[in-house]
């Protein structure tokens, strides 16, 4: 609510239109009163994909398979740049666009291999942290194991050249090319994970970021390097850091310990 609120503001100050009215304290009552006879909307579990289920789905693919060379690199890709899933899919109708479809998605164009072989840099076009669409280029590295994101991409470039630079990055098939929207992701992630047997969990297109954000933290990346990997402006990427119960267990224990250290 306080949301829509703030962008009703934001656009009477674009006209000109006086706002006191949303400083006035009665408001505040008003918001608060309606949260109390309103429940909170139910919070949404999200199954984080952190590195060790990633290594299993992948297990999972069919090698030289075009389609599973798609997943593989679309989903190390993900993890790896800490990608938002509307940052590497698109609807179909999104290729209406034409010639401007690169300034807003993902293009083959958008990929740089070093010739090293030692890392890609992926161009982002436009993205939720870049509002103003100037450009965001990653820097990946390749990790030389079954999750490697720029083997899979090289393994993927090398049956894909019969498209062209100005194509989508993603698409769901060899020649009849579907768009790779966030639903198809969405519903191979879910089918994947059952299949290496990590359960039907709540996978879906959050579990990308929670689970870059609880790996990193889970192999001691400092909170400021998981906000730069992630491109976050604030510390809400915490929210998306998982604690397993032997965790939250350690954690509790050395909270009080240092509590009586401190006493």
């Amino acid at each position: 609510m306080k949301l829509y609120l703030a962008g009703l503001k934001s656009y009477q100050l674009d006209l000109g239109i006086e706002c006191r009215a949303f400083s006035d304290p009665r408001l505040e009552r008003t918001i608060q009163g309606i949260k109390r006879e309103h429940n909170e909307p139910e919070c949404r579990n999200r199954t984080p994909l952190t590195r060790q289920h990633l290594l299993k789905i992948v297990s999972c693919l069919t090698p030289n398979h075009y389609k599973s060379a798609v997943i593989c690199a679309s989903f190390t890709l993900a993890f790896a740049g800490f990608l938002r899933v509307g940052e590497f899919t698109y609807k179909e109708a999104d290729r209406d666009l034409g010639p401007s479809f690169g300034k807003f998605y993902l293009t083959k164009g958008s990929l740089r291999i070093h010739p090293s072989g030692v890392y890609m840099e992926l161009t982002l076009p436009s993205s939720k942290t870049d509002p103003f669409r100037k450009g965001i280029t990653l820097t990946i590295a390749a990790s030389y194991d079954e999750a490697c994101p720029v083997q899979a991409m090289k393994e993927l470039i090398a049956m894909d050249n019969h498209r062209p630079k100005d194509a989508p990055l993603f698409c769901q098939g060899r020649f009849i090319q579907p768009a790779f929207t966030h639903e198809y992701v969405v519903r191979k992630l879910q089918e994947l994970a059952i299949r290496a047997g990590l359960g039907q969990g709540s996978w879906n297109g959050h579990s990308f970021g929670r689970g870059a954000a609880t790996w990193a933290a889970a192999v001691s990346i400092s909170k400021n390097e998981i906000q730069t990997l992630g491109r976050w402006r604030s510390d809400a990427y915490t929210a998306y850091i998982d604690l397993s119960h032997k965790e939250r267990i350690s954690l509790s224990r050395r909270f009080q310990r240092s509590s009586r250290q401190a006493s």
